[in-house]
């Protein structure tokens, strides 16, 4: 299989090491990004695609435009938080909540207008809320501004719930994109400490997880034609970082529905390597073997927290090319991160 290194990748890797930083002055809080309130956009899959895998290149592009500004925030918002729980660095977490503070007054990511923007936004939250998990382990933060992103962020993960349990379509209630919801709910309720939010976000894991075929493989995910192994991947991701965030609230996700949820991530892997796996299931080459697409390392970011549950040196020495692996809604940098969960105070468990 083809693997995209991307050109920022190549040169992490190779500056990392390098000594000292090009940046010694003290740290300024830039200026925060205008904060985005609507969200307005249709699907990414043609009107007749029953799979949902049939590509309409036009109205992609326009969600791709709609969501940029939010992916941009949540980038920045990240490194600076990685930087707050790596190094300790308080005013890197002070500017993460700052930035949220400023995001939340003006009720960011309240109006979504429509069922594909309600269907997307839970893994935008999720970024949101493990940006500020991270930014308070370097000290602690304005109590009033926390209060009130909390609040926000609470405000709209019930809101979240409700949209899922109500009104998602049958399949979107129990698929990928239920199981970014779920991590969204983990990691809110590891900031509230909402039991029922937490139990929602464990029912969400579930039902996601138990699903899962013998083998690993997810259905719902493999419905999706050529590309059913890149859902199985979506889904795969948001399950092991929810399973990492509730751990700590006495919920063991690699017991729960009969230890699926490391043989959906050992079926993960095994088909990155072989998508063939994937077509005999469902008849359809994978675009990772037509060449529509390729692997990249934001897509195996998972893999660090699962090869801290369960060691597999294969699966180390697959993945060693590929580092650093970061993925902004998951936590960020993650090969750097080792096990960042754990470092998160104990009033958020």
């Amino acid at each position: 299989m083809r693997i995209a290194l991307p050109l920022i990748a190549a040169m992490t890797l190779v500056l990392g090491t390098s000594a000292g930083r090009a940046e010694d002055k003290p740290f300024a809080c830039p200026a925060v990004p205008a904060p985005v309130v609507a969200l307005n956009f249709g699907s990414r899959y043609t009107d007749d695609s029953k799979t949902r895998s049939d590509i309409d290149e036009v109205s992609n592009a326009e969600v791709d435009r709609a969501l940029q500004p939010v992916e941009k925030f949540i980038g920045e918002l990240m490194k600076m938080a990685n930087t707050a729980l790596m190094d300790g660095d308080t005013a890197r977490g002070e500017c993460v909540l700052d930035w949220l503070d400023q995001w939340a007054a003006a009720g960011a990511l309240t109006e979504l207008e429509t069922l594909n923007v309600k269907l997307a936004i839970p893994a935008r939250y999720a970024g949101l809320a493990i940006a500020l998990l991270q930014a308070e382990t370097a000290g602690p933060l304005d109590p009033a501004k926390r209060t009130r992103v909390v609040g926000w962020l609470t405000d709209v993960a019930t809101a979240m719930e409700q949209f899922f349990d109500n009104d998602a379509p049958k399949n979107a209630k129990r698929a990928n994109l239920r199981a970014w919801a779920g991590l969204a709910a983990a990691a809110i309720g590891r900031l509230n400490g909402d039991t029922a939010m937490l139990d929602w976000a464990k029912g969400s894991f579930e039902l996601v997880t138990c699903q899962a075929s013998p083998d690993g493989s997810l259905p719902l995910e493999m419905n999706r034609a050529d590309k059913a192994l890149n859902y199985q991947l979506h889904a795969t991701a948001p399950l092991i970082v929810t399973a990492d965030l509730l751990k700590a609230t006495g919920y063991d996700g690699y017991a729960a529905c009969d230890g699926k949820l490391s043989t959906i991530a050992a079926f993960s892997l095994k088909a990155i390597e072989d998508p063939s796996i994937v077509q005999k299931i469902n008849g359809k080459e994978q675009t990772f073997q037509t060449g529509k697409q390729a692997l990249e390392p934001f897509m195996l970011a998972w893999v660090e927290p699962l090869l801290r549950h369960a060691p597999d040196p294969a699966a180390d020495a697959f993945v060693a090319p590929l580092r650093p692996l970061a993925h902004a809604k998951l936590g960020g940098n993650l090969t750097r991160l080792g096990d960042w969960v754990a470092r998160l105070p104990a009033s958020t468990s």
